[in-house]
């Protein structure tokens, strides 16, 4: 090969002429074949690249029918349209969502004043129209304000006679109707080695004039209208007992409840269970019983006697004992007959009690 330039021959192989050192341009020879292979290698290319679509997840996907899929192009000029209309999304979003919050805040806003009005008397709930102005106030600040009605606060002025109304509610609760009358009991709560009889009277009204009532419990609860009514003197238990009792003027209104404690400890001649003990071995040996245990003949039941208290009649002392029938059940009921032992001889007699009270004592 001749250098172009200078006509020197250019040794095989050799790039530059050795003369003048000129760059020799070597172009190679066409081939029809390697052309079209070189073609076809593109295109697959082209197609493999088309072919691949990204989603959100990060795994790819192949789509066979997307390698005539064209990618369209974003023009400079609608660039900006693009980034209005995507803030314009972002708006409509978050104005959404502020609605959906002014929403469930006014719904729980509505929720508590509902139960606040349940748990107030009638005059002193708070109006509708204030919850009304409040919900609105609260609705319409979370709308047009930062579109965060968390971070507003509404001041609503309640009505002036709601302030009225709860303090007329109050002033009705406070005002109590006054019990005339007042309680007084004998004898006084404390420790006896006697037996006393409890006595109720009413300060302020004669017997005569007196049209009320006096309730009482034993276990020291507040007694009601359902409760005991006292009528007579009562005897005192036998330890340790706990009485309450009430008036019911005769304008049928109830006063403070009066608490009495007591504690009898007597020390005789014997003791409540030996008084229950000798009115069963007077019954058995009258033939009333068969048995310590209360059995009588023809009948499953038994006959049960416990000494509940002691009272004084005449100048002396006596264990009452009571007489009560169980059933094979177990269901027991008082049958209406008292027994009593003398405390100091050990006698038994049947006890009878009067309309008004008082015990008169029968030997047998």
């Amino acid at each position: 090969m001749q250098c172009p330039k200078c006509g020197t021959d250019i040794p095989e192989g050799k790039l530059y002429c050795p003369s003048c050192g000129y760059a020799v341009q070597i172009v190679p020879d066409y081939d029809a074949d390697l052309e079209e292979n070189l073609k076809d290698v593109g295109s697959d290319i082209a197609g493999s690249v088309n072919r691949i679509d990204v989603e959100e997840n990060g795994k790819t996907e192949y789509d066979k029918d997307a390698s005539t899929r064209e990618i369209p192009m974003v023009k400079k000029e609608e660039v900006p349209e693009i980034v209005r209309q995507q803030a314009i999304k972002n708006e409509f979003r978050e104005r959404v969502i502020t609605i959906a919050i002014a929403g469930i805040f006014s719904l729980v806003l509505i929720y508590i004043a509902i139960v606040a009005s349940k748990s107030m008397s009638s005059g002193s709930f708070v109006p509708l129209d204030a919850v009304d102005k409040t919900v609105s106030g609260a609705l319409a600040a979370g709308i047009e304000t930062d579109n965060d009605p968390l971070r507003n606060t509404v001041d609503v002025e309640l009505p002036e006679d709601t302030v009225s109304g709860n303090e007329a509610a109050d002033e009705e609760e406070e005002e109590t109707p006054e019990v005339k009358e007042s309680l007084s009991i004998t004898p006084e709560s404390g420790k006896y080695t006697k037996p006393e009889n409890i006595k109720v009277q009413v300060n302020g009204a004669g017997e005569a004039d007196f049209t009320g009532v006096i309730y009482y419990t034993t276990d020291g609860s507040e007694p009601d209208e359902e409760s005991k009514v006292y009528k007579n003197e009562l005897p005192m238990p036998v330890g340790k007992s706990l009485y309450s009792f009430r008036l019911l003027d005769s304008a049928g209104n109830l006063g403070e409840s009066v608490l009495m404690e007591y504690d009898l400890q007597y020390a005789g001649a014997c003791s409540t269970v030996d008084a229950a003990n000798l009115i069963i071995a007077t019954l058995i040996n009258h033939g009333a019983l068969i048995d310590i245990y209360g059995h009588v003949p023809g009948s499953l039941g038994a006959y049960t006697y416990k000494c509940s208290s002691m009272i004084n009649a005449d100048g002396r002392t006596y264990f009452l004992i009571p007489e009560s029938y169980e059933e094979p059940g177990g269901r027991k009921k008082v049958t209406g007959t008292i027994y009593a032992i003398d405390a100091e001889t050990l006698q038994p007699f049947k006890a009878n009690k009067s309309g008004d009270g008082r015990y008169s004592f029968e030997a047998f």
